[in-house]
Formats: structure tokens, sequence, C-alpha cells
């Protein structure tokens, strides 16, 4: 059955590619079967349905990408085989119906690998999650969340990235306590290296904000604003 959809959806036309990805992405939520439709090579047969199908096409490509992504082997895979990126892509411009939900959902599951952590980041995808965060459905919002969270663990560089798409409040609360939230929906906590670099990252903008003449002073209203969190 696995052998007949990988080879619908290599040679199948869009209809049949369609209902291919469709078909393997409902059999992919069994874990028994995530690894045998990786081994049957529809890793990057998905990967070039979420490039180049139909805006519907991409979200069953991106769905079965989804659930394969529960299975630690095939989150390296999917990676290697350039699907990140055109997940950030769907993530940003989709259209289709949950097409944002089931790209952030992927994107949530692959960052559980410490390596997609950074090529989600390197994809700029922590922005349109943050958008998501802020304006998308409450389901929408509890997937960029757990993605958001996903790709800060014990992540510093990213925590902080999170932090600044949020806004300057987000930075000050990770400066003081290694703490980043937007209402209810993020919540992070990080080590102490996150929290001296998001004091680094305010004081730059506060000093940023500082006329000419004042700029002798900058470097001790700074210290003093921020000293204690370094």
């Amino acid at each position: 059955m696995i052998a007949s959809h990988v080879h619908a959806l290599r040679e199948g036309d869009d209809a049949a590619k369609m209902a291919a990805a469709r078909a393997l992405g409902n059999l992919a939520e069994e874990t028994d079967n995530q690894f045998l439709i990786a081994e049957a090579g529809a890793i990057p047969l998905f990967v070039e349905l979420l490039c180049d199908g139909s805006a519907a096409g991409k979200v069953a490509a991106a769905t079965a990408l989804c659930n394969l992504a529960d299975h630690g082997g095939n989150q390296v895979l999917i990676a290697e085989a350039g699907g990140i990126p055109p997940l950030v892509d769907l993530l940003r411009d989709g259209n289709a119906d949950d097409a944002k939900l089931i790209a952030a959902w992927a994107l949530g599951n692959l960052a559980c690998n410490d390596d997609n952590q950074v090529l989600i980041a390197e994809a700029h995808g922590v922005p349109p999650l943050v958008d998501l965060l802020r304006a998308g459905s409450v389901e929408d919002q509890r997937q960029a969340a757990r993605a958001l969270h996903n790709i800060s663990y014990n992540n510093d560089g990213n925590a902080i990235a999170i932090a600044a798409a949020v806004g300057l409040d987000a930075l000050v609360q990770l400066a003081r306590n290694g703490r980043m939230t937007l209402g209810r929906r993020l919540s992070s906590n990080v080590g102490g290296p996150a929290k001296r670099k998001a004091a680094l990252v305010v004081a730059a903008l506060l000093g940023g904000c500082v006329p000419d003449s004042a700029r002798r002073r900058v470097p001790r209203v700074i210290m003093a604003v921020i000293g204690s969190y370094l």
C-alpha cells in the first residue's frame, strides 16, 4: 500500500499526487508507518510537492511531513531534503485552510532536533511564528507557541531572536528573569547566558535612542538600569 502511494506521488498528475500525499499522511499517524514511508523514499517527494504543488497539495504535503516528523530520524531526513524553507514559506504565505497551522505544527515537530532549531531560525521562521501567535486562531496560537518554545529550548540565540521579534517588553523580561511571555500564549524559560545577551541587546537599543549630546553619560545610565542582570 505504501509503495503504490509513493509511486503515485512520484509519477502521478497533480490530483494523484495530492491524493497520495493525503493517504500517506494518514498512514503516518501510526508510528510504525513513519519509518516505512521514509524508507520508501517519500520525503523528497513531499518536499517537491510542498514547493511546486497547488495550495491544497502543499497542505497535504505539509501534513504528511508533520506526521513523519514525530520520528527523530525523519526530522533529520526532512531537513536534509530541504523541507524547512518551504514550510516557512507556507507558514508566511499559505492561504489554504489550515495551511499556516499545519506549517507551524510541522516546524514545531522538526524543532525537537537541535540542528533543526538553527535551520528554522536561518530560514527566517521566527517572525511568521510570532505573527501567527499574535493574530491566529486559538489552535494557530497554540501550535505557534509550541514551535517557538521548541526552537528556543537550550538555544540562547533563538531565544533572543524570538524575544526581539515579540518586542522590547519580552527582551526586558528575558534580561530580568530568563522568561519571556506574550499574553498567555508564549512562555519560555532560558538560562543565564540568554539573560546576559538579552540585557546587552536592551542596552544597545537604549543606547541607540540617546541623543549625541548625552552620549558620554550613556554607559553609566545603562549599567545602572541593567547591571544587576549581567
